[in-house]
């Protein structure tokens, strides 16, 4: 895979083992975030061509700006990644307008952004491209206490599947990956000591916990030309989580 790729959020747990598994395929990265230190922390990690241009991406200008300066030096991507997000485990009636306002420019308005700036991009360069935004298991299956945040995520996934119709025909393919519960500092209320992960593990179908490497093979996949074919899907890592229910174990 020789490609220019960009990374959104790219010091997140899924982010960062994009990043590296991009680079052993030989790709050149525009690694973006809000923190340039750790931006510049995870390029020096990297064996090969990477271009930090951070800034916050729930801001209607940056994207387009960091696309405009990855240009400038010659960085003209043809895949991007928005692996930008956060999360709130609240029930509907404790979560502030504040709250929900936040979560949304957080997670689906900086999509919204991004996608943009990178599809006009590729409508102006006419180059096939290929563009993954990172959803949640939780935006198609009922947890409690998850109301704005599935919401906010099942916003996203339908960005992904509309924008996929939309520039079907112009060689962009757009898809959603929906990890389940995945090991990061977002996470670390759930997954931070021993008996937290083994909690949460017993929930889910295969008894694991997710790693952001997990998810980061497939959006590495669907970048590639090996996924030539593949637009509009909203596609599970969570060992099942979203759809499996297997017979409880009688001990």
């Amino acid at each position: 895979m020789s490609q220019t790729i960009w990374i959104t959020g790219a010091t997140g747990a899924i982010g960062a083992a994009l990043a590296h598994e991009l680079a052993s395929l030989g790709c050149r990265l525009i690694l973006s975030g809000r923190n340039e230190e750790k931006l510049l922390s995870l390029a020096a990690q990297i064996n090969g061509e990477t271009l930090v241009v951070p800034g916050d991406l729930s801001l209607v200008p940056t994207a387009e700006v960091i696309l405009q300066t990855a240009q400038q030096l010659n960085f003209i991507p043809t895949g991007f990644a928005h692996c930008v997000g956060s999360t709130l485990i609240r029930p509907l009636h404790l979560t502030s307008a504040n709250d929900c306002e936040a979560l949304f420019a957080q997670n689906y308005f900086s999509a919204f952004y991004a996608l943009k700036a990178f599809v006009s991009l590729q409508l102006k360069t006419k180059t096939p491209a290929s563009a993954v935004l990172i959803g949640s298991l939780v935006a198609s299956a009922g947890f409690a206490n998850h109301e704005a945040i599935a919401s906010a995520k099942a916003a996203v996934a339908s960005l992904a599947q509309t924008a996929a119709a939309t520039y079907a025909d112009k060689g962009i393919r757009v898809n959603a990956v929906m990890p389940g519960l995945t090991r990061s500092a977002l996470s670390a209320r759930l997954t931070g000591t021993p008996e937290a992960l083994a909690r949460n593990a017993k929930m889910n179908p295969m008894g694991l916990i997710g790693e952001g490497q997990d998810s980061a093979a497939l959006i590495a996949f669907l970048l590639s030309d090996a996924a030539r074919w593949i637009t509009g899907q909203m596609i599970g890592v969570d060992g099942g989580h979203a759809h499996l229910h297997p017979l409880p174990k009688i001990s």
